[in-house]
């Protein structure tokens, strides 16, 4: 697993945050040397003067690093461009979203140096940071929902007992269900970390993201189930009316800007520990031990 690209989209979703948060002007900003730390929200930032330390960022803008300057740490630009005049220096990464890496034959990037949704500056322009990463959000769930209803449509014609049995867990044993979806993802991701660049993680990492895929497609087809029999009655026959109830209302909950996916995937997160819990559907919720969750089962 590579720090890098995790690192930058984890300051750049707390740079947005902050964006909602503090009114900004489009007015360049100017970092003078004295400064450790530079960044603009919704404007061009121009860094100059002697060797600056620290990071310099801009949320909404262009970044230019003024002939001669160096960035003793990383600069980045989402929704602009970054400018490296001639004889700039970047000690650490130099970074775009909705832009493009300009640099001078002369200027020199230490770290990385990439960028990323290049083509998609029109869309800056014209929407915002905000704006176009909440299109991109609508764009992503809705390609996600997609392949989810096929996905969930073919799982309920071939395995509907496996499903059922699922959603049966989910009902029953929720906290259970949670636990153990939080454990596989751990599971998963010190896999991931123990095994990566070695022979056995090469074989062993494509294996367990598959399998963690299809895990995540049958708990999520069971827990679309669950909310549909909450929405649409109890009909146990009503297999394919409840699962399309369900992934309509988590289709709409993916839409509310910035929670709306972290509530997905924490409702998801039940369909999955549910799946591994009960075995991809091979047990029932009521074959399942109760010293696993005495607090859903605590006698009065």
């Amino acid at each position: 697993m590579k720090w890098k690209p995790l690192k930058w989209w984890f300051i750049g979703l707390l740079a947005l945050l902050l964006a909602l948060w503090v009114g900004t002007s489009s007015v360049p900003a100017q970092a003078e040397s004295t400064t450790q730390d530079v960044f603009k929200i919704g404007g061009d930032l121009i860094v100059t003067g002697t060797p600056t330390t620290g990071d310099a960022f801009a949320i909404g803008g262009d970044v230019t690093v003024q002939e001669g300057v160096t960035i003793r740490g990383d600069v980045f630009a989402i929704g602009g461009s970054l400018q490296l005049k001639d004889n700039a220096r970047v000690n650490g990464d130099a970074f775009a979203i909705g832009g493009r890496v300009i640099r001078a034959d002369s200027a020199v990037v230490n770290g990385s140096e990439f960028t990323l949704l290049e083509n998609f500056d029109g869309l800056f322009d014209r929407f915002g940071v905000i704006g176009t990463l909440y299109l991109m959000n609508v764009g992503f769930w809705t390609a996600a929902f997609i392949v989810a209803a096929i996905a969930g449509c073919l799982l309920l014609l071939l395995l509907p007992g496996h499903v059922e049995a699922i959603s049966g867990t989910i009902q029953a044993r929720p906290f259970m269900s949670l636990v153990s979806g939080v454990g596989g993802f751990v599971a998963l991701l010190m896999l991931t970390v123990l095994t990566s660049g070695s022979v056995i993680g090469a074989v062993l990492i494509p294996l367990a993201n598959l399998a963690m895929m299809l895990t995540w497609l049958l708990g999520g087809v069971a827990i679309c189930i669950w909310l549909g029999k909450h929405l649409g009655g109890q009909n146990s026959q009503a297999h394919f009316r409840h699962f399309w109830w369900g992934l309509i209302v988590l289709f709409v909950v993916s839409l509310i800007p910035l929670v709306g996916g972290l509530l997905v995937g924490l409702v998801t997160l039940f369909g999955f520990g549910a799946t591994l819990l009960d075995r991809y559907g091979t047990r029932t919720a009521n074959s399942l031990p109760l010293s696993l969750d005495r607090l859903e089962h605590r006698t009065e």
